[in-house]
């Protein structure tokens, strides 16, 4: 036996004893799925007809529902008209079934203050804080002050209603069927000036806050977010964007039903736009004028952005579009009436960000009410015996092999059971590693394919061993029956494995739910059991094969003594 095979075995065992010690030092453990470690797994229908793009859009809103209760690793998939949701380990469940089958409703909703990534405050009843005055996400003062309020001065008013600077000072709805359209370079940021204005300035104008606008500071100054399942849409709400920036907004003042549609298009001055089209009457493009003259003017409804840091002059209010407690965009309203097919979208975004303000446009155009066709519940416990079942059930028939592999073919048994070993410690370490960084579960489903697998690298070692009896009675050594009996043995183990891997893509391809679990798990074992018969179980049986003892007493490899040459 040439010195290769013997050190191919040698790497094989030290890739998989390194593969282990790298799993137990980095703490990788298997993702379990939710029959394992338990959970709740929904599958949600439309009620009527759906479109591939809402269902696609509602797949990724669910996601985004499921990312805020903190399951880890959910499995969001669509399999045809239907939406599968499987969160494995969720304590909430009841919570989590309410906010999964809610429907998304898109909401426009004034901005009364922005609060930038986190907030930073420390009293909101209008004393002086020890701030200086800037409007750093801090609420010091009156977030949507009435202008027409005799109370409150010119001074007041502007401190109150400068905001934090210009976030989406370039982002701005106009009109682009009169002439009216604003250009997007021109929008000017919110004045930093105005946010020096004395602390005690902000400490009297909260201080003539009447019990709403009292209400409206309180949930300005919450420390987060304000939960799903207290966002009302009569009631105020701080939300955040993707990028976390956080809003308080007024009352909704639309929704999504008042669109028919949205597409993008390019601008005057060649920018990218996003165009919605509202539907006409009062069910449509009134409610969104409606809404339009409020912001335009910088009422307490909808509050002037900041002051113009050139002319002086009041900017208009913001419109934030949100959808599903998100901010999607927050664009300043630049007239007060416009046509429900004239109103253009502008800002400093790309063709992709563009495409995805245009498809939330439109799916809230088109809101898809899912409803809950199958809810499956598993306890934590009962994801515990069935995990404790799956190895038992395993660790059994590993057994079992394992007596008769000892029993018919002695040493050579031993081999067989070293090339099963070396294979569980690296599907150990693959499968820990995917689901600690692919989030890559495994199922029950995926722990019957593994069992499976067993009796495929057992069948191969079969295979190897009886082509090493047939050599044998051919009147061959021993060592030499070792070495012609893989030439021929490994193109019929090839074969066999790639059987069963044609199978095992085709079942994860064309299959879904626990199905595919096994198809991978399974697919994954088989080429495995290929690597092991390749390097490992040639080299292997050749050492033992080369033994003084076994040479006397072939026995010891399941050969008949008699047969000896």
């Amino acid at each position: 036996m040439s010195s290769r095979p013997g050190l191919s075995a040698l790497a094989v065992i030290l890739i998989a004893v390194l593969g282990a010690v790298y799993t137990v030092v980095a703490g990788n453990q298997p993702l379990l799925g939710l029959d394992l470690q338990g959970g709740v797994s929904v599958v949600l229908q439309p009620t009527g007809e759906a479109s591939d793009e809402a269902l696609d859009q509602s797949v990724e809103i669910i996601r985004s529902r499921v990312d805020s209760l903190g399951v880890a690793e959910p499995e969001i998939s669509r399999q045809g008209d239907t939406i599968v949701v499987d969160l494995p380990g969720v304590e909430e469940q009841q919570r989590a079934l309410e906010l999964v089958g809610r429907t998304a409703e898109l909401r426009f909703r004034p901005v009364l203050f922005e609060l930038g990534p986190s907030l930073e405050i420390e009293t909101i009843d209008g004393e002086d804080d020890g701030t200086d005055g800037t409007d750093d996400g801090e609420v010091d003062a009156e977030p949507a002050a009435d202008a027409d309020t005799d109370d409150t001065t010119a001074d007041d008013e502007e401190s109150s209603m400068a905001g934090s600077a210009g976030r989406f000072a370039p982002l701005v709805v106009a009109q682009s069927d009169d002439g009216g359209e604003t250009d997007p370079a021109a929008e000017d940021e919110a004045d930093p000036a105005a946010d020096d204005e004395p602390a005690a300035a902000a400490a009297d104008a909260a201080a003539e806050l009447d019990d709403e606008q009292a209400a409206i500071v309180e949930i300005c100054s919450q420390p987060g977010t304000t939960a799903p399942e207290d966002d009302i849409a009569d009631q105020p709400v701080v939300v955040a964007d993707a990028d976390g920036f956080r809003y308080c907004l007024g009352p909704t003042l639309l929704t999504g039903e008042t669109l028919e549609g949205a597409q993008v298009g390019i601008g005057n001055f060649g920018q990218t736009t996003v165009n919605p089209t509202f539907n006409s009457g009062a069910d449509g493009i009134d409610q969104f004028n409606a809404a339009a003259s409020q912001c335009f003017s910088g009422t307490a409804i909808c509050p002037s952005s900041g002051v113009d840091s050139v002319s002086g002059q009041q900017q208009p209010g913001r419109l934030a579009i949100v959808l599903d407690g998100r901010v999607v965009s927050a664009p300043a309203i630049q007239q007060p009436v416009f046509s429900r097919t004239g109103i253009e979208i502008t800002g400093d975004f790309t063709d992709e960000e563009a495409e995805d303000l245009a498809r939330v446009l439109r799916f809230g155009a088109l809101p898809v009410e899912l409803e809950t066709q199958q809810t499956r519940t598993v306890s934590a416990t009962i994801g515990d015996d069935v995990l404790r079942a799956g190895v038992i059930a395993g660790l059994l028939g590993l057994a079992l092999v394992a007596v008769y592999l000892l029993a018919y073919y002695r040493l050579a048994g031993l081999v067989a059971l070293g090339g099963l070993v070396l294979s569980a410690l690296l599907l150990w370490t693959i499968i820990a590693w995917f689901g600690e960084n692919l989030g890559l579960a495994l199922t029950l489903a995926g722990v019957v394919g593994l069992i499976v697998s067993v009796g495929v690298s057992a069948d191969s070692n079969i295979v190897y061993f009886e082509n090493v009896k047939d050599a044998y009675r051919a009147g061959k050594t021993v060592p030499t029956s070792v070495e012609r009996a893989y030439q021929s043995a490994i193109s019929t183990i090839v074969k066999a494995d790639a059987v069963s891997l044609i199978a095992a893509v085709l079942l994860y391809l064309l299959t879904v739910g626990a199905v595919r679990g096994f198809a991978f798990y399974l697919g994954l074992a088989t080429l495995l059991d290929l690597f092991i018969s390749w390097l490992f179980m040639r080299p292997a049986l050749a050492f033992l094969a080369r033994r003084e003892a076994v040479r006397e007493k072939p026995s010891l490899l399941g050969l008949s003594d008699v047969e000896a040459s």
